[in-house]
């Protein structure tokens, strides 16, 4: 079982790296890889990024309510036991050593990429409980997959022994969406804080 487990991950892992390589071709002049270790990617209109609508329980957020703040986003979920926490745990750390001006001007967002265990309370509870700044958002299954696809992420159910029940393997990047929405920086699964802190700090 251990072994299919490792299986689908890694076919979803290499699924999700051709999933991101549709969208942000190498040889595309939108992509600028920065060399503090990130890439800035233009956002365009059917291509990569841009505006989507989820839910906070019933009330559907969108990106654009964000303009004017610098999103930091990433999708996860709650009941993910490793990878999702100490992700999240770097992104609060980025955002605690930011002046009260600055954390202002950003706004942290928690995307559920399990929506049938992470709704409601349960979700806003998990995503505040990392930094009081984070939101929690999620949709039905179809939907969050197609946000996650417009930035090149890529997740998928795997059954598993453990008393969860099931796990979900997926794509693990941090995206800091420019003030304006034009321009994504996506920030490697092995980020460290003082990378994710540059990033933020480079598009206030």
């Amino acid at each position: 079982m251990k072994k299919t487990v490792i299986l689908i991950g890694l076919l979803a892992f290499a699924l999700g790296i051709g999933i991101a390589r549709y969208y942000l071709p190498q040889s595309s002049p939108e992509l600028e890889t920065i060399a503090e270790g990130y890439t800035k990617v233009k956002v365009v209109e059917g291509k990569f990024g841009g505006d989507f609508t989820l839910f906070q329980g019933d009330k559907p957020v969108k990106l654009s309510d964000f303009q004017g703040k610098l999103v930091v986003m990433y999708f996860g979920f709650a009941s993910c036991p490793d990878v999702c926490p100490t992700t999240l745990t770097i992104i609060a750390s980025a955002l605690k050593q930011l002046t009260q001006e600055e954390l202002e001007d950003v706004q942290p967002v928690f995307i559920s990429i399990d929506p049938e265990r992470d709704q409601g309370e349960k979700l806003d509870a998990y995503a505040t409980y990392f930094h009081p700044g984070f939101i929690g958002i999620t949709g039905t299954p179809e939907e969050v997959q197609k946000v996650a696809n417009q930035y090149g992420g890529f997740f998928i159910k795997v059954e598993s022994d453990s008393a969860m029940g099931y796990l979900v393997e997926h794509t693990s990047k941090t995206y800091v969406i420019s003030k304006d929405g034009r321009y994504v920086s996506i920030l490697p699964h092995d980020m460290t804080t003082g990378l994710a802190l540059n990033a933020i700090r480079s598009g206030l």
